[in-house]
This record gives structure tokens, C-alpha cells and sequence, in this order.
């Protein structure tokens, strides 16, 4: 194309007007130009087209190679594949279907500290076919990536039950798990959601897992992180990312289940350190409104927490509060009465002191 703009430009009698000349080659070159465009969005549109399918055949690798532990993986939902209608995929992943178009990315979205919600692509799961389908899934998101052996779950879910008989259960909530997501997806397209391999049970490694616990726990590492490295300013703006996530305490809808308590012990007590590093911060800004309110969020999680009422005293000290510090040392020293049967610490009685003296603290 740009021979042939050259020759038409440039290949004119001596005699033909130098204007008329630079005007058409401009013309020329403006379609040169639009080609080379019109071009350049076929290979973007290719080049997305193909990362998309990449990223489908690693997935399909990450399938394989669990099916190579045993020459066989056992799925528990049957999977139509877009792409694959060969024995090889058969053996991985169940029973697959010729189309010329790839199946969509299935994601997940895990909520557990807010309630306990299971979304994917804004449409929730409103009905579990089983209680214990819920907690299966529930038990299965403590360790979302990694498998887990029946006998586990088994000795989690059914703790008093014989073998067998809890075999039997594993068995009936598999499959009422199976019912819900056949529900939650429509069932179109078939997918694997969870797969059986020596004896252990997976969520399945393609599907794009969102836990909320996850994210509470990265933010409060990278707060850790930055504080080790003192920078203050993103150390406080990834605590204040947790925060956001813990809106109640892990699988608070079923407090009495045993295996959640260890869970939810580490978590909330994450969460309460998260908020004394928030209220520190802000006694040490001067901002004494926004530390109050952390220290408010402490004591409603653990009402002996003395460290939140020490800062507290301190707030309206500063503030120019003398009373309403005082009513708070009263209102510490009665909950440890009441909740330990003793007496404040010494560095609460050594604030309390230095109030009744007028003394700054």
C-alpha cells in the first residue's frame, strides 16, 4: 500500500501543480493511516481473545494434573465443555459436549463476615437444599484451596455419628450441594464446582474464589507490613480496609457449630487489635472524637477491655471532660468487677488517680 501511495503521489508529469500534488499525497497517506489503524483493533480484539483462552488452558492444565494423581477425578456436576469433546477431557472432568465458543469464567463470591453469603455475578444463594450442604461448603471455605479428605469432614460435620452413617450424610450433602448450585447457575452450561480425587474433596481450581476473610486477613498483613517499614499513612489505610470487611463476626449465623470457634476467636481478635491500632492512631492525631469511636467498637466486642477504656479516659482528659472521664473509670471498674470479680490494672487506677489530683494525662 505504500508503493502504490508513492506512485500515485510522486510519479506525475514535471508540469502538474505542486499543491495538487501534496494535497493528494496527504489524501494518500490518510488512508495509509486508517488502515494501518482498522488493523491495529483486529489485533488488540485478537490479542484479548487469545489471554482469554490462555487462561482457560491453564486452567484446564490445573484439572489435569489432579487427574493424573489417580487417572481419574471424580466430579460431582457433570461439565459441558465449549472446547474440549476429547477422552482426555472426559477423564478430567466428566462428561463434555463439542461447541466452537468458550464457557464463561464462574466466580464465587464468599461472604462470612457478614452474615454468610455465596454470590456469583450479583445473584446470591437464597436457599440452600440442606442445613448441612451449608456448612459442608462453609467447612470447605476454611481451606478454599486446598482439598480436604472425607474423614474430615466427616468427624467435623457428624462428630458423633458411626463411619458409616456419616459417610452416608457426606454423601446426601454433596449432593444437596450439588442441587444448589445447579440452581444458583442454571445448569446450562454443567460445571464441576467441586471435585473428589484419593479421597479428598475441592472446591474446583477454576472457579475465581472472592472470601471476604481473605481480604481482611491480606489488609491486615500489608498494615502489619507498612507499619514494620513505618509508613504510618498506608499502614492506616489498609487497616481501615479490614475494618470495612468485618461486619460481624465469622459465621455469625451459627455460633453453636464446633469447628467455626477457633475460626472465629482468631478473627475477632485480628479485628479488635485492627481497632486499638485505629484508636491509637487517632489519640496520637489529637482526634479524639474518631478514637473514642474505635474504643467504642472494642468494648462491644469485649466490655473488659481496659486498653479501650484507658484511651478513652484519656479522650476527655485532653478534651477538657474531666467528668465524663471520670463516669468512664466508674463504668470500667464496674465492668471488671461484674464480668472478673477483681479490680481495674494499675494503669487504669494511676489515670483515675491522676484525675481526681487535675493532673494532665
Amino acid at each position: 500500500m505504500n508503493r502504490e501511495a508513492d506512485s500515485l503521489a510522486w510519479d506525475r508529469p514535471n508540469n502538474y501543480d505542486d499543491s495538487s500534488q501534496i494535497h493528494d499525497t496527504i489524501k494518500l497517506l490518510e488512508l495509509v493511516e486508517k488502515d494501518y489503524q482498522g488493523t491495529r483493533k483486529q489485533l488488540e480484539s485478537l490479542g484479548r481473545s487469545l489471554a482469554e483462552r490462555e487462561t482457560l488452558v491453564s486452567q484446564r492444565i490445573q484439572n489435569a494434573r489432579i487427574a493424573s494423581m489417580n487417572n481419574s477425578c471424580l466430579c460431582l456436576l457433570s461439565y459441558q465443555s465449549k472446547t474440549m469433546g476429547n477422552q482426555l477431557g472426559t477423564a478430567i472432568l466428566g462428561v463434555f459436549k463439542q461447541d466452537n465458543t468458550l464457557p464463561r469464567l464462574i466466580r464465587l463470591e464468599i461472604r462470612c463476615l457478614d452474615g454468610f453469603h455465596v454470590s456469583s455475578d450479583g445473584i446470591r444463594v437464597e436457599r440452600w437444599e440442606s442445613i448441612k450442604a451449608k456448612s459442608l461448603f462453609q467447612y470447605l471455605m476454611t481451606r478454599p484451596r486446598k482439598s480436604v479428605s472425607k474423614e474430615v469432614l466427616m468427624e467435623a460435620l457428624w462428630p458423633d455419628c458411626d463411619p458409616k452413617i456419616s459417610s452416608n450424610n457426606l454423601k446426601a450433602a454433596m449432593h444437596c450441594l450439588r442441587q444448589t448450585f445447579s440452581n444458583l447457575f442454571n445448569m446450562e452450561q454443567s460445571f464441576p464446582y467441586i471435585v473428589f480425587n484419593q479421597g479428598t474433596y475441592q472446591i474446583n481450581p477454576e472457579i475465581l474464589l472472592w472470601l471476604d476473610v481473605e481480604q481482611f486477613e491480606l489488609h491486615w498483613e500489608k498494615g502489619r507490613h507498612f507499619q514494620i517499614e513505618e509508613k504510618q499513612d498506608e499502614a492506616i489505610r489498609e487497616f481501615k480496609m479490614a475494618e470495612e470487611l468485618y461486619k460481624s463476626d465469622y459465621l455469625a449465623d451459627d455460633p453453636y457449630e464446633e469447628w467455626t470457634l477457633l475460626r472465629r476467636e482468631a478473627l475477632q481478635d485480628i479485628y479488635l487489635n485492627i481497632l486499638g491500632k485505629l484508636a491509637d492512631y487517632y489519640l496520637c492525631s489529637a482526634d479524639y472524637e474518631n478514637c473514642v469511636i474505635y474504643c467504642l467498637k472494642v468494648l462491644d466486642k469485649d466490655p473488659c477491655r481496659e486498653d479501650a477504656y484507658q484511651r478513652i479516659i484519656r479522650c476527655y482528659s485532653r478534651s477538657g471532660l474531666r467528668n465524663r472521664a471520670l463516669k468512664w473509670y466508674n463504668i470500667c471498674r464496674k465492668a471488671i468487677s461484674a464480668e472478673l470479680d477483681t479490680e481495674p490494672d494499675h494503669e487504669t487506677t494511676r489515670l483515675y488517680q491522676k484525675l481526681l489530683n487535675n493532673e494532665s494525662i
